[in-house]
């Protein structure tokens, strides 16, 4: 494929395969599209050739032609995974508390070396690019140091992320806790530095791990940072497992559920992320769509934590916003290709349309993470995060078998979710500036 390692401040359109997504039912194919990208980024039309070929011209667009074995997809988002987690990703326990403490609390401890947090940032946020994750929403540790570093190093290498440092002050080891007030104190201070840097590109997020590794009074400090930073966001998890929900009930025996320890706080609301949700009540998901919160569904944690089944479809027809999550490291892999086929896999009597599997690695995800203005589809006027892909790239698959099916929208998202994983990625661009290409065997 010709002109990836281009020279920015041009106008570009890309010619090839193009599927993006408007909705959960209506995923769009063109056989042979064109994407315009100005100079800055900015997406300025996206329709069949023939419709844009007239606007190319008159504007002096460069064209980038795409091979037949190429299609080009939005961006995929991670709605939710933890940085600190990706060399222990896969070490398997018996449930989540006993995970934590075998193996996370361990790793995560590791992150006050300063050299250690950079080599695994530089890890992770080059493995992110290279999985086609153009936004995530990511968890850090509770060292204000490493917390920084990952900052510095996603803005160099060009990734988009929501994420801020980890609080805890209670209930983890003593090498990973602080005092309420100390915490406050250092996530407000990286969130003055960070927040909406790089154009937006880099975005804060209020992080407590969740209600167990929270005092009440940590909790009321996040609420009071909620307050007086509104458009900050809160990442954290609800409702993983049962004994997780009855430790909850222990600790905070006022709350009539886990959601309303988050409530009692003022946690909840728009550019709220709430991971798994896996055994919330229906009054637990009336709240949160009347508050609206979102979800971030993470199949392939679920299943390897055996943490129980996601009601998929009903959280999307009760119009919560939802999107997926790799959650490394319970989750094996950041590939959202394979989080895609995950969630297919974990809904035993369910059929979900392939349509909206494709729906929540995108625009779902942009919505979930409250960017849908930003991104998540190929409408003009946002900005141009998208993939292109090598569908010849797996050895189960071959040029022509794709070339026959190009033409079928179906088929192709298929291949995706069921036979996808990064060595599809040929190249991953952000604002459009290739920020990664598949190295030449």
């Amino acid at each position: 494929m010709s002109n990836l390692n281009r020279l920015p401040a041009k106008n570009y359109a890309y010619r090839g395969p193009i599927m993006h997504a408007f909705s959960r039912d209506d995923v769009r194919f063109l056989a042979d599209g064109g994407l315009l990208v100005d100079a800055a980024g900015t997406i300025v039309n996206c329709d069949d050739w023939q419709a844009v070929k007239s606007l190319v011209t008159a504007n002096g667009f460069e064209v980038v032609q795409l091979s037949p074995q190429n299609l080009l997809v939005p961006g995929f988002v991670d709605a939710h995974v933890h940085l600190p987690q990706m060399a222990v990703a896969g070490c398997q326990a018996e449930n989540l508390l006993s995970w934590l403490e075998t193996h996370i609390f361990a790793e995560e401890s590791r992150f006050a070396d300063d050299s250690y947090a950079q080599s695994v940032s530089e890890w992770f946020f080059k493995a992110l690019l290279a999985n086609g994750t153009t936004l995530a929403a990511v968890f850090l540790t509770s060292h204000p140091s490493a917390s920084q570093i990952a900052f510095e190093t996603a803005q160099r290498l060009g990734n988009r992320v929501v994420m801020g440092q980890n609080l805890m002050d209670v209930n983890a080891p003593a090498s990973l806790l602080r005092s309420a007030p100390q915490l406050l104190a250092e996530t407000e201070a990286l969130c003055q530095n960070w927040h909406g840097q790089a154009d937006g590109r880099l975005q804060y997020a209020w992080v407590p791990r969740f209600a167990l590794t929270s005092s009440e009074a940590l909790l009321s400090g996040i609420g009071a940072l909620r307050q007086k930073y509104p458009d900050v966001y809160l990442h954290t998890h609800l409702s993983e497992q049962l004994t997780e929900i009855e430790a909850v009930k222990g600790q905070f025996p006022w709350a009539e559920d886990y959601t309303a320890v988050y409530e009692r706080f003022g946690l909840l609301g728009g550019r709220t992320i709430l991971a798994h949700g896996i055994h919330l009540s229906d009054d637990e998901l009336t709240r949160l769509q009347g508050l609206d919160a979102s979800l971030a569904h993470c199949p392939g944690s679920n299943f390897f934590l055996k943490s129980g089944r996601f009601r998929l479809m009903e959280v999307l027809n009760r119009q919560l916003r939802l999107g997926l999550g790799s959650d490394v490291g319970a989750g094996p892999e950041l590939s959202l290709f394979k989080v895609m086929k995950d969630a297919q896999y974990m809904q035993a009597d369910t059929l979900i349309p392939l349509k909206t599997l494709f729906y929540l690695a995108t625009l779902g995800g942009a919505i979930a993470l409250d960017q849908q203005n930003r991104l998540g589809n190929f409408e003009p006027g946002k900005e141009a995060d998208f993939l292109i892909l090598d569908l010849s790239a797996k050895s189960c698959l071959n040029s022509q078998k794709v070339n026959k099916q190009a033409n079928q929208a179906k088929r192709l998202l298929s291949t995706l979710i069921y036979q996808g994983d990064d060595r599809l990625v040929e190249a991953t661009y952000i604002c459009g500036q290739l920020v990664y290409r598949r190295p030449i065997a």
